[in-house]
């Protein structure tokens, strides 16, 4: 009995370091998934609130703070949310602790806070330029139109 007992419990001990280096392992994708879903959903309250929550619980490990500040608009959905929901009391405090967390983090290391800042800047420069392109993009196909019409009413 007591051999089963210690075996059960090797078992147990082995199977919780395993989810958490599951975790470990993938806690960058996830929050990849979930800032994807975030942008892709931004008018679903019900899924933002959630995706919220999941930042949120990432975040009380500090171990992956850097994920989650590194991960492309992570921060500025966060961000986002506290704006646009107002309302939402779970979605508030869950954003808002996350970006506390996150915060104190980077003020607690200039390195990183420098880094961070590039890394925002350079995120900007990115939407900005896609925008951009966008626009050109429809502009011409506005004027091929355009064209189009003139040689059909020609």
């Amino acid at each position: 009995r007591e051999i089963e007992r210690e075996i059960f419990q090797q078992l147990g001990e082995a199977g919780e370091t395993t989810e958490r280096e599951m975790l470990d392992a993938s806690v960058g994708q996830i929050t990849n998934l979930v800032v994807v879903a975030m942008k892709n959903f931004c008018s679903s309250e019900a899924i933002l609130n959630r995706a919220c929550l999941v930042l949120h619980n990432l975040s009380l490990n500090e171990a992956y703070h850097g994920t989650l500040l590194w991960t492309p608009n992570c921060y500025q959905m966060l961000e986002w949310c506290i704006g646009n929901y107002p309302h939402d009391h779970v979605l508030q405090q869950s954003a808002g602790g996350t970006l506390q967390r996150l915060n104190a983090t980077l003020s607690s290391n200039e390195e990183l806070r420098v880094r961070f800042t590039h890394s925002i800047r350079a995120q900007q420069q990115h939407s900005l330029e896609l925008a951009r392109q966008e626009a050109v993009y429809l502009q011409e196909q506005h004027l091929e139109q355009q064209q189009q019409q003139n040689v059909n009413s020609s």
